[in-house]
């Protein structure tokens, strides 16, 4: 999926964006580093718990990781950048008593799973059984095909969405 893409899916005014001057000093790929500053991540999204905002704009480091630079949170979990692995996606779990998560390999990765979350989202509703569980399948075998480690592991971040997807929790 290409950055035009997801700006288009989105909308380019419900993106969050990161300034250039605090990117440019994170130790991650300049393909993450142009993801950060020209798409960003949804942030108009009032109805998830998901969000990237203004608190982010430094990407401060998490406390007692300081390889770890939080780019957004799910609820109070915050959601990371690692440093020490190329700007690795991380939710560390540590607030609520939980572990870290591997979340995907790399910023722009990320931004691509959350318009096929969204996509799911906003259709689910309006489908079968039947239907969901074909799009939950085709979804998974997307995110399988651009990001294997993403999945690799039950212990990671998407392999717990995606199972409270099939369940119906989501």
């Amino acid at each position: 999926m290409s950055n035009d893409e997801i700006i288009s899916f989105w909308g380019f005014h419900n993106l969050k964006r990161w300034p250039e001057e605090n990117v440019r000093l994170l130790r991650i790929s300049e393909a993450s580093k142009r993801f950060l500053i020209e798409v960003g991540f949804p942030c108009k999204e009032e109805d998830w718990t998901l969000r990237f905002d203004g608190e982010t704009d430094t990407f401060p480091r998490l406390p007692g990781k300081p390889d770890y630079r939080t780019i957004g949170y799910d609820y109070i979990v915050p959601i990371c950048l690692d440093e020490n692995r190329g700007g690795s996606v991380l939710a560390d779990e540590a607030v609520v008593n939980g572990p870290e998560r591997f979340v995907n390999s790399s910023a722009e990765l990320f931004g691509e799973f959350l318009v096929h979350y969204q996509k799911y989202r906003c259709s689910a509703k309006d489908l079968s059984e039947k239907e969901v569980q074909a799009l939950i399948s085709h979804i998974e075998g997307i995110m399988q095909e651009k990001d294997r480690d993403a999945l690799e592991s039950p212990k990671n971040w998407w392999p717990g969405l995606l199972e409270q997807m099939k369940d119906g929790f989501l």
